[in-house]
């Protein structure tokens, strides 16, 4: 799983400033159900998973697909490697990362806080 700034936006050239691109490949030998993108929080906060979109897509071997999201349905987190996509088993899969930056993420979600703001 991936994430990165969205493409333009309409007619513009730069990369749209509000938007992200999750993209969801199946790297596999076998068919995955992708049941719902999300994102962990915090230990601190009270809410531990938050839905971000319900899916229903079936990924074939080396097949991938990409979701876009507003910032601001994210609330106002600053991070975006923890943004996950739920197969339909209940198995959650993260972005790879490099081995300081998953220590960085794991040690962000145990003692880490994040305070969320609602859409304006």
């Amino acid at each position: 799983m991936t994430w990165a700034r969205a493409p333009a936006c309409m007619d513009q050239e730069t990369a749209c400033k509000t938007r992200v691109r999750v993209t969801v490949a199946n790297t596999g030998k076998t068919t995955v159900k992708i049941t719902e993108l999300g994102i962990r929080y915090p230990r601190r906060n009270r809410i531990k998973f938050a839905t971000l979109e319900q899916l229903g897509m079936v990924l074939e071997p080396s097949a991938e697909a990409s979701a876009y999201f507003d910032i601001h349905q994210i609330k106002g987190l600053p991070r975006y490697d923890i943004i996950f996509a739920k197969d339909g088993r209940g198995k959650k899969y993260y972005p790879d990362l490099s081995l300081a930056e998953g220590i960085g993420r794991f040690l962000w979600w145990q003692f880490g806080s994040c305070p969320i703001t609602e859409k304006k």
